[in-house]
């Protein structure tokens, strides 16, 4: 997984993503307006400050108009802590973004992005205004996740602020836990971060970087290769885990190739197609058979390269809020019934036979206009013609096995691409493939509730839980500044 420069939006592909991200950091360089202001939200006077301790929540516990003034969620009893022990020369802020996953239309990525870039603009702003402040920056879930891509820029001399100036990063149940440089605290995780260790580093930040997993936490700890939904859809679809984890990988390839199809063109290919040979119109069937070959191309190579039913089972088992899977799966389904090779075949012979339909045998056989001559015959485009109709039927309305709900969903595949194509506009779906693989992930994070318990999760010989720790260590680096 590449990490997104601090500095930067989300891709600019995603239009809509990039607006949404420019408004929340609008939104948090007001919020940190507002946050200075004398006497206003912090309740001290900021000039008295000495640390600024930046918190960035988990998902779904901020959004991009929170006030950060107000603590949230997991960590709000370390800041308590911090705010208790130090009173005037700490200002606490709860860092407002989007904090969603794969619902919404917001991708657990461009969330994140949103989180490091405000996080950025926040730390930068303090500094310049404070050139000698020192920071503190902690982080829960995704805000762990943003929190150490941040510290890992710092460490390594493209963040922000100076890595000289941070006096320490707590990293709660973070997904790419397992990053060189940080200190592990408590029971030590089997796996790493769901996102993959971030393979620069913590930089010159070593020593200063404390990360603290649940080892039953698939966020922060996961062996991929057991994973536990992937070890479903293996039962499922009668395979490994490894092979499982092909599959939905195969179907993350299928959501995104699909969603570039013009799937509705093609089944209006094959109604307008029999009619131009049945008005005997070969110049409109030649240029029908064209466009319809091209259009036709990427789906008989994606036909070639998965097996449409297994990927219709593996996206019916992906939890996602959209009901994007779900419309997929369908059409995934009636794809398998349709055979697209022989379909791309006929067009292809229909192509040639009309640019041959001739003279004297051309009139015979209906034809009213003439492409370039060569000869064939009546039989000839009456056998296709045959064909054609047989399989224009099968792929406007694909027959659904007994044991399948496809016809319950949509009737046509027309219905079927339309429904998928509309919840991709209203959700503003534009990369499936993230979609899925967060779906995939999150299905996995839903199953227990270690992510949730830090509270309770003793991690030293004191008898110490994970929240009282980091409260106690950050304090502690703070007092000895």
């Amino acid at each position: 997984m590449a990490d997104p420069p601090v500095s930067t939006q989300p891709p600019a592909t995603r239009h809509r993503r990039v607006s949404r991200s420019g408004c929340c950091a609008a939104l948090a360089a007001t919020a940190l307006a507002a946050a200075f202001a004398p006497g206003v939200a912090t309740g001290h006077p900021i000039d008295a400050a000495s640390t600024f301790n930046l918190f960035i929540p988990g998902t779904w516990e901020t959004d991009a108009s929170a006030d950060p003034a107000q603590e949230t969620g997991a960590l709000r009893p370390i800041a308590d802590r911090i705010r208790h022990d130090h009173g005037d020369s700490a200002v606490v802020y709860f860092l407002p973004y989007v904090a969603r996953a794969f619902d919404n239309g917001e991708s657990y990525g461009s969330s994140k992005a949103t989180a490091v870039a405000n996080a950025a603009q926040v730390l930068r702003a303090f500094a310049d205004d404070h050139p000698g402040a020192r920071f503190t920056i902690t982080g829960y879930s995704q805000g762990a996740d943003a929190a150490g891509d941040l510290a890992a820029a710092i460490g390594n001399g493209l963040g922000p602020v100076a890595a000289d100036a941070v006096l320490a990063v707590a990293l709660l149940a973070d997904p790419r836990a397992g990053t060189s440089g940080e200190t592990t605290v408590g029971p030590r995780p089997d796996g790493v971060g769901i996102a993959d260790p971030r393979p620069q580093g913590m930089g010159s930040l070593v020593g200063r970087v404390s990360s603290i997993c649940d080892p039953d936490d698939l966020y922060c700890s996961i062996d991929k290769r057991r994973n536990p939904f992937l070890g479903q859809l293996g039962t499922a679809l009668g395979k490994t885990a490894d092979e499982a984890t092909v599959a939905a990988d195969e179907a993350a390839t299928f959501a995104t190739t699909i969603a570039s199809i013009d799937v509705v063109g093609i089944v209006r290919g094959f109604e307008s197609l029999p009619r131009a040979i049945a008005d005997g119109d070969l110049q409109a069937a030649h240029e029908i058979s064209g466009d319809l070959n091209g259009r036709l191309r990427p789906l008989v190579t994606l036909a070639d390269a998965v097996d449409f039913e297994q990927i219709a089972t593996v996206l019916a088992l992906i939890p996602d809020k959209t009901g994007f899977t779900a419309a997929a799966s369908v059409l995934a389904r009636a794809l398998a019934h349709v055979d697209f090779m022989k379909a791309a075949d006929l067009v292809g012979r229909i192509q040639e036979v009309t640019w041959s339909a001739v003279g004297p045998v051309a009139v015979r056989a209906g034809a009213k206009t003439l492409p370039d001559s060569t000869p064939t015959t009546p039989a000839d485009l009456a056998h296709l013609g045959r064909e054609l109709a047989s399989m224009a039927s099968r792929v406007i309305s694909p027959s659904a096995k007994a044991d399948t709900e496809m016809a319950v969903v949509a009737p046509d595949l027309s219905s079927m691409a339309t429904s998928v194509t509309e919840i991709s506009a209203r959700y503003a779906i534009t990369n499936p493939r993230t979609l899925i693989h967060d779906a995939v992930s999150a299905r996995d994070f839903y199953e227990g509730d270690s992510h949730n318990r830090y509270g309770s999760f003793i991690v030293d010989d004191q008898g110490r839980n994970a929240i009282t720790w980091f409260a106690d260590w950050i304090s502690g680096r703070i007092a000895g500044a």
